[in-house]
């Protein structure tokens, strides 16, 4: 009796350790793996923000084109440099999604006021530069659609079960921020 005792109590122990080294495992794969989706998504966000970045860098040169017009476009033209400054300062996502937005509508209006005025609409030099803002900004489509899709992929992995349950005890939280379209 005593050795069919002793016998059951082995056998629980071992089931309740492997249960525990089940669980253990199950919590540091969902931490790595969380920590490797985080990193993907930052990694996205780095493409993102260069992108961004590069796309403000290149007003200046539409503003050169519109300066013969600058007294009629003075307003646009400011907001535009305005518009570029704040996004060339911002550091976090909000900011910049935010500032990205603002120099998107100024540099919309520029290139509205550039096509209203026939001296400027007929300079080769604001065409190009026009396309190649276009072109900058068909690329940062393509880095914010796949920042999104990393995002997405992290919060889809945290919102599992059992990877929630083990994202709060690791201390991860889903991250809502998807970078807007323009």
């Amino acid at each position: 009796m005593m050795r069919r005792s002793l016998w059951i109590a082995s056998v629980v122990a071992v089931v309740v350790v492997m249960a525990g080294l089940l669980v253990y495992g199950s919590y540091i794969s969902a931490q790595y793996q969380m920590e490797a989706l985080q990193s993907a998504a930052h990694e996205q966000w780095v493409q993102l923000d260069g992108a961004l970045r590069r796309w403000a860098a290149e007003t200046p040169q539409l503003e050169a084109v519109m300066a013969p017009a600058a007294k009629s476009n003075h307003v646009a033209l400011e907001a535009l440099s305005s518009a570029r400054e704040t996004l060339l300062r911002a550091r976090d996502p909000e900011s910049v999604t935010k500032a990205s937005r603002a120099l998107d509508e100024a540099l919309n209006a520029v290139i509205a006021a550039g096509m209203s005025d026939p001296k400027v609409k007929s300079d080769a030099n604001f065409g190009s530069a026009r396309e190649r803002l276009r072109a900058m900004q068909r690329r940062i489509e393509q880095n914010r659609d796949r920042y999104n899709e990393s995002l997405r992929n992290y919060d889809l992995f945290v919102g599992e079960f059992p990877n929630g349950i083990w994202a709060k005890i690791a201390g991860f939280e889903p991250d809502r921020r998807f970078s807007p379209k323009f």
